[in-house]
């Protein structure tokens, strides 16, 4: 997993995130993927408010991560096909469709800002789950830039919260399976053992 500097990882996730509800920041993510001439003018309209373009380019200082930026794009332009949006929905469960989306393509930091966004107003049980999740999705973030002992630490905490918080639900996203799914990471973590493939996938209730 290649590791970008501060503002690059926050331009990205901004832009990935925006991307769910906004064509043109999708546009921006295309372009980026596999850049070609100058991006569409509302594209770029996006890319620059961002700090990502200069010009028909990249800014000088993101150029030396330009395949990791591209590799990062693909998988946001994923996130976005995967994404179903419910335009009805409150904001909570818009939170929950967007990290199905971002979850399953690996982009934790990303989860972790789609979900502090509602964490901040939640009571009760419903901000126990949502710390919950925000704990693992930031371990996995850990794990793939190699921090063994916080990600191992915050695994832990995110699975511990959300199993005492049951039977609170944060629909569509399947608490239960994801339990399940990460039981063999604490297990792996916590014995310093080898850990699985891959990071589990989220499963929707629907």
């Amino acid at each position: 997993m290649v590791t970008f500097p501060l503002p690059l990882r926050n331009a990205l996730a901004e832009l990935a995130i925006a991307a769910l509800d906004d064509e043109h920041a999708a546009d921006a993510l295309g372009w980026l993927s596999a850049p070609s001439g100058a991006p569409p003018p509302l594209a770029a309209a996006r890319l620059t408010a961002v700090h990502l373009v200069d010009g028909d380019g990249l800014l000088a200082v993101h150029v030396p991560h330009a395949a990791g930026v591209a590799e990062h794009a693909t998988r946001a332009l994923r996130a976005v096909r995967a994404y179903e949006p419910a335009p009805a929905a409150a904001p909570l469960e818009h939170a929950a469709r967007a990290t199905l989306a971002l979850w399953n393509e690996r982009l934790f930091f990303e989860v972790h800002e789609v979900l502090e966004a509602v964490w901040k107003t939640a009571t009760g049980a419903t901000r126990q789950v949502l710390q919950g999740l925000i704990q693992i999705a930031v371990a996995y973030h850990h794990l793939a830039h190699g921090n063994l002992r916080g990600a191992r630490t915050l695994l832990v905490e995110g699975r511990a919260r959300i199993a005492g918080s049951r039977p609170e639900k944060l629909e569509p996203i399947d608490l239960e399976h994801l339990l399940a799914a990460t039981a063999a990471w604490e297990s792996a973590l916590t014995a310093h053992a080898p850990l699985p493939d891959a990071p589990p996938r989220l499963t929707s209730t629907r």
